[in-house]
């Protein structure tokens, strides 16, 4: 550490000691205590305690092994646990720098929302999470007349894997698989997938820039359960920083049986593609929800132009279950080695032809092949998958997957 550095933390010292000790005594003191192998923050910290034991810390500046810490804090939860004779309250505490957890043996008279004043805690770890001790000598009053609005949670970092239905205040990186844009009730929302090397998740994003292919750090997220699947929704509060390298995606293969039984909302699967659907082919959607017409009536927009879409629907089978598979214009384009223009054009000159159809069976059709999909199950018996990427299966992959089949083809 330089000069330069030590006097930045000086200056600090001094206008935090109101100018009780010299510059030049807080610039000793300081070297002495770096010598002994402490950070900068640490001998900060450490000279603060000594000349200035009675201040009152924010929540955001209380670190590891302090001691006679001094705060203000709102309380966010508490419980109290009882075990073999003995009473322990725990919870969470914040103001608008952060958030901690607190325990104490000590009485606690206080409810969710309360204010408090705490002195004489301490800090410290446990099971990898700073926490606020209370000791039975310190002091713990209710402030009827102070009031935090605002609370700053610090996100808790999670790899996908590990997100559950019940997970809040996420932070993640993730690479964006696929995402499409709409608009509903006048916001702009990204649904789609993302994925790091643990897995991968469905995802909605409120009034917020995704893009596919590019990796992104979120904070602020949070998770919820629909019909047994975990879903992500970043909203307008949720922080997002675009990484400039890619994060890594695991392409771990599981089997369409394995998915329904754990409930995983997409994956990876490998199959065959056994039948197309006869009602493959052009469609008519909604300018502004996307939702297929019969006519040019939307349930939510009434009278509207209809625009041209294209789609493809088959029967995929993997050896352990098997589903209808959606294909969308992306991934019609894909199959098709054509643009929406072109199918379109092969439409137009062969009327009353199911020519989509006729392609996407020459394409598809007894062939080996590997998809991200998410499931929708409508029942036991039966569940869509909608595509996001697909890939044919090379030779090493395909004697993999003949193991599974053996029998059916």
């Amino acid at each position: 550490m330089d000069d330069k550095e030590i006097e930045k933390y000086v200056e600090d010292l001094y206008k935090e000691l109101d100018g009780k000790i010299s510059k030049e005594e807080l610039r000793k003191i300081f070297n002495i205590w770096l010598s002994y192998n402490y950070s900068p923050e640490k001998v900060k910290e450490k000279i603060l305690q000594k000349y200035k034991p009675g201040r009152i810390l924010k929540i955001g500046e209380i670190k590891e092994e302090m001691k006679n810490i001094n705060t203000v804090g709102k309380i966010l939860t508490i419980k109290l646990t009882e075990k073999d004779g003995r009473r322990t309250y725990s919870g969470i505490i914040g103001d608008e720098t952060g958030t901690i957890p607190f325990t104490t043996s000590r009485e606690m008279p206080f409810k969710k929302g309360d204010v408090v004043r705490i002195t004489n805690g301490y800090s410290g770890y446990f099971k990898d999470k700073l926490r606020l001790y209370i000791q039975q000598n310190s002091g713990v009053e209710k402030l009827d007349n102070y009031k935090i609005e605002r609370v700053q949670t610090v996100p808790s970092k999670y790899t996908i894997d590990k997100i559950e239905g019940k997970s809040r205040n996420i932070e993640t990186k993730m690479r964006i698989l696929y995402a499409e844009e709409r608009e509903t009730n006048g916001k702009k929302r990204v649904s789609g997938i993302a994925g790091d090397n643990t897995g991968t998740i469905p995802f909605t994003a409120w009034n917020k820039k995704l893009e596919e292919g590019k990796s992104y750090i979120v904070k602020g997220a949070y998770a919820r359960e629909f019909k047994g699947k975990i879903y992500l929704t970043i909203d307008e509060n949720t922080e997002i920083l675009e990484l400039n390298e890619d994060v890594p995606v695991n392409e771990k293969i599981i089997t369409l049986q394995e998915a329904i039984k754990s409930g995983i909302a997409t994956g990876w699967f490998e199959g065959i593609f056994l039948e197309v659907s006869d009602d493959s082919g052009l469609i008519a959607r909604c300018p502004v929800c996307r939702k297929i017409l019969k006519g040019t009536e939307c349930p939510e927009h009434g009278k509207v132009t209809p625009i041209n879409d294209v789609i493809g629907k088959a029967t995929f089978d993997d050896g352990t279950a098997s589903g209808r598979v959606i294909f969308l214009r992306n991934e019609m384009e894909s199959i098709l080695q054509k643009n929406f223009e072109e199918i379109l054009k092969m439409v137009v000159s062969t009327p009353g032809i199911p020519v989509i159809k006729e392609e996407l069976e020459k394409r598809i059709l007894l062939k080996p092949y590997r998809i991200l999909g998410k499931l929708s199950v409508k029942d036991q018996n039966f569940f869509n998958i909608t595509i996001f990427e697909i890939k044919p299966i090379g030779n090493k992959e395909l004697s993999e997957l003949k193991e599974r089949l053996m029998g059916m083809v």
